[in-house]
């Protein structure tokens, strides 16, 4: 009964909006807060090792179910959570953007479809909710209907089809390799063809890794985020690409957690792994060069994400040791919603006062923001990691988790860890960057308007206290909904795990606090060489690339389409000639008599009698032809 009511309160939302035309009801608050509530005390019991699921009896071979466990109740309460605050800021920033009704409905059915991928107990219920949360998000991009919304809007619909076309395939392998399609939630599979269930597991990572922004898939990311408006960029990179972690997650199930070497892929966590660094890097280098404050954002979303793919690779490696690390990537999976959204928010507040994003032609708005600049500084010390706040928290159990990997001497995890030491500094920086040049630099000759309002403020500072109380309790998180989630999928040695960690040793601390003055180091660097504004020329960049290849299967499309209008010309031709040659010799022989069909002559017979011969002598010599060896 709390699962279908959890599912229908978003439903009930969009039928309201549609017949209740009053603007003064805040309808996807409304049903967000009522989600939050339920999950927040309806869920409880869930966390102590009592799940809850059902079905939906519909006639036919399709019966949608929904099951709830402490892993995914995570996801709901962030999900209500983040809702609840980004659509306290809705109302007045989208009186700037205008329809914001349709924004409002589209929010509504996201918010629905967010929930039915979390609380799926099938893939097939999921995959049905990842498609219609596709749909209903990609308004969201196109929602200023210019040209670049437009062409973020089809980036975005393009490979979200594409990750749905290949979690289809992924399902299908896998009932294929298990001969009866897994439940979520249930535990490892015992596949009876390995080969099948690799490839299974392979077209999970695409389609997941899509709606994740895993390079090199995150093409669609640094458009679709930039161009839709400032609360569906905060929803965007703060919640839904969140649904491509959760779907590794439930990969990871699939072929064992906590195991010390899956079942039948022992690849599949050192290939996360490597994807997660790649990840890092290709988001954090493409964000120092960024003079767009969302797209610098956007990138950022992609470097994040590595962390957290790396880290759920890592918990797969080191099966019944990878504890660690799956609780640093589920603790930034909720961290990431929270600095970044808060990121988002503060970047929108700018947006509508100056109508720029452009940060060199920002600079010097502490002055006019005083409270979004103190804001936006908890989130990048959040998103930089500083001791005291919420990132440092996730950040340091990753960085143990991945030094665990290390010290088993394989050379990609010795890289990984020394990337992702320097990917710090690299966030560092271009946060450094970020702040400085919106609020600590030359003052900007943009003249802003007076467009005021508290509930743009009143959303961040809700976003800012949690990341205060994660980041000075540390510990609450994992011990209250971490460690069960990590049990529940068969991590025993969680709790133990966590026991041996002090988040306020020395070491980490000075760690972090090196990390940041390197990062504020190169930022001035950066800054004073003018290497953050070079550009990259197109080949050497994902898209450039994507544009190349797309070029060439245009150009390749192209010769094809003359070369077939051109036979289809002289085939068009051919017919002719030989319809007027048919035509011709029918008018010869229309008349009983003597008469001539080429060389040959036809004496007392009509037209019908001798085109049935002709045939049926042109029949026998093609018979002939292609059966040489036929006996006489």
């Amino acid at each position: 009964m709390l699962l279908m009511l959890l599912m229908a309160i978003p439903l009930i939302g969009v039928i309201i909006s549609l017949f209740i035309r009053s603007r003064s009801i805040n309808m996807p608050l409304i049903a967000s807060g009522i989600v939050l509530v339920l999950g927040g005390f309806g869920l409880k019991n869930v966390f102590e090792g009592v799940p809850l699921s059902c079905k939906i009896p519909l006639s036919g071979p399709f019966l949608p179910s929904f099951r709830v466990a402490p892993l995914s109740a995570i996801f709901v309460i962030l999900a209500a959570f983040l809702w609840l605050v980004v659509s306290i800021y809705t109302p007045k920033y989208m009186e700037h953007e205008g329809k914001s009704r349709l924004y409002e409905i589209c929010s509504l059915l996201t918010l629905w479809s967010v929930l039915g991928v979390f609380l799926a107990g099938d893939l097939f219920t999921m995959l049905l909710f990842f498609e219609i949360m596709t749909i209903s998000s990609y308004f969201w991009v196109v929602h200023r209907w210019n040209k670049g919304a437009i062409r973020a809007g089809y980036f975005y619909l393009f490979f979200s089809i594409l990750g749905g076309l290949f979690l289809a395939l992924g399902i299908v392998l896998l009932g294929a390799a298990t001969d009866v399609l897994p439940s979520i939630g249930l535990g490892p599979v015992i596949p009876l063809d390995s080969k099948i269930f690799a490839w299974s597991l392979i077209l999970f990572l695409m389609g997941f890794g899509i709606k994740a922004g895993m390079a090199p898939l995150h093409i669609w990311l640094p458009h679709a985020h930039s161009a839709a408006p400032t609360p569906g960029s905060a929803l965007l990179s703060g919640l839904l690409i969140k649904v491509g972690a959760y779907g590794f997650i439930r990969v990871g199930e699939f072929a064992g957690w906590g195991m010390e070497s899956g079942i039948g892929a022992t690849w599949l966590g050192p290939a996360l792994a490597v994807l997660g660094v790649c990840t890092m890097l290709t988001g954090v280098v493409a964000a120092l060069l960024q003079s767009d404050a969302k797209r610098l954002l956007a990138y950022h979303s992609v470097s994040q994400m590595g962390y957290i793919i790396l880290g759920i690779g890592i918990g797969l490696y080191l099966g019944s040791d990878g504890d660690l690390a799956f609780l640093g990537a589920l603790y930034h999976i909720v961290n990431h919603a929270l600095f970044k959204a808060t990121l988002f928010l503060g970047v929108g507040v700018i947006y509508i006062r100056t109508k720029e994003t452009n940060l060199y032609k920002l600079g010097g708005l502490w002055r006019h923001f005083p409270t979004t600049a103190l804001l936006m500084l908890l989130a990048v010390l959040g998103i930089t990691g500083a001791p005291g706040l919420n990132g440092y928290a996730s950040k340091t159990l990753l960085h143990h988790g991945i030094s665990l990997a290390a010290k088993t001497g394989e050379a990609w995890a010795l890289w990984a860890e020394r990337l992702f030491l320097l990917v710090g500094v690299g966030t560092a920086a271009s946060f450094s960057k970020l702040y400085y040049l919106i609020f600590l630099g030359k003052p900007t000759k943009i003249k802003l308007s007076d467009d005021r309002s508290p509930s743009l403020q009143l959303a961040m500072i809700l976003l800012a206290i949690v990341m205060v109380g994660i980041g000075l309790g540390p510990k609450i998180f994992p011990n209250i909904a971490a460690i069960p989630a990590a049990q529940s999928l068969g991590m025993d040695n969680a709790t133990a795990a966590l026991t041996h960690i002090s988040f306020w040793n020395s070491g980490d601390i000075l760690s972090m606090i090196i990390t940041l003055i390197l990062g504020i180091l190169v930022c001035w660097l950066g800054l004073k060489s003018g290497v953050f504004h070079w550009h990259p020329p197109l080949w050497l960049t994902l898209e450039g690339l994507a544009k190349l290849v797309v070029d060439g299967v245009s150009i390749i499309w192209s010769i094809g389409a003359k070369f077939y209008g051109s036979l289809a010309k002289a085939t068009r031709h051919l017919g002719k000639a030989v319809r007027s040659g048919l035509y011709q010799t029918n008018g010869n022989l229309n008349e009983l008599g003597s008469r001539r069909f080429g060389r040959f002559p036809f004496v007392g017979i009509g037209a019908d009698a001798a085109l049935l011969i002709s045939v049926l002598t042109i029949l026998i010599v093609w018979y002939t032809l292609i059966n040489p060896a036929m006996p006489w």
